[in-house]
């Protein structure tokens, strides 16, 4: 993958510096907040004596602050297991494919290797900026790549601070870092929902997750959640186009 000058290869969206660096701007404004996020993850994981080593691994292969945050909540209960600790990543990390879905349209249209290296950084955040960027006419596709690169370095960051002072700062969770991921959740839903209709799958899965929540614990009940969320959003769903 390489970025090229402002002309892209005949067929080709551009693809290069102009693009990136408007895409860099936009992360390193977000970055910030992304280190907290990645800081509270950190906390969390030096608490269930997981290594730096091993928390970097895990940022750096799962780059999801909601997914990683649940594992830990499942581990510090007491319930995780091999099978809850997959089904809660994958679950949580399967709104990704409609992410890629969503910007498939618009980013393909930069060639398969660029695209495919672009969506290795794609998180939340960046994901939302993209697609606004998309909707008023950003051209240049590496502004996904440009947005990534400072989200990962302070997701990153965060994560080896909050490891490696985890065991001399206060209990995380007396700094609210318990709240990190149904926050992050609830500011995702706000930023997302457009609509009342949008609203059922929240209703949906939010429903499921008490229900089974209170037969089979909590694990369970964010696997319930996503299931049946994304479920529901996958049927009422009316698909949109990104040019």
């Amino acid at each position: 993958m390489t970025l090229r000058g402002d002309h892209a290869p005949s067929g080709l969206a551009p693809f290069g510096w102009a693009g990136f660096r408007r895409g860099f701007r936009l992360g390193t404004a977000l970055s910030f907040a992304i280190f907290i996020y990645g800081l509270a993850f950190g906390l969390v994981a030096a608490q269930v004596s997981l290594g730096w080593g091993w928390a970097l691994a895990t940022s750096v292969s799962v780059f999801s602050g909601s997914a990683q945050l649940a594992s830990l909540s499942l581990m510090q209960t007491g319930e995780a297991t091999v099978w809850t600790l997959a089904a809660t990543v994958l679950v949580i990390n399967a709104r990704y494919l409609l992410f890629g879905a969503t910007l498939q349209p618009w980013l393909s249209q930069a060639g398969p290797a660029r695209a495919y290296a672009s969506l290795l950084l794609l998180g939340d955040a960046n994901w939302i900026a993209t697609m606004r960027a998309a909707e008023k006419g950003e051209q240049d596709r590496a502004y996904l790549l440009g947005t990534g690169v400072p989200l990962m370095a302070a997701w990153l960051a965060g994560t080896l601070a909050g490891v490696l002072f985890g065991g001399i700062l206060p209990d995380p969770h007396a700094l609210g870092a318990d709240l990190m991921l149904p926050c992050f959740a609830a500011a995702m839903m706000a930023a997302m929902v457009r609509s009342r209709a949008a609203l059922v799958p929240v209703a949906v899965g939010a429903t499921a997750a008490l229900l089974i929540s209170h037969f089979a614990g909590p694990g369970w009940g964010i696997v319930a959640a996503g299931l049946a969320g994304a479920g529901v959003a996958a049927l009422t769903a009316r698909p949109g186009v990104v040019k």
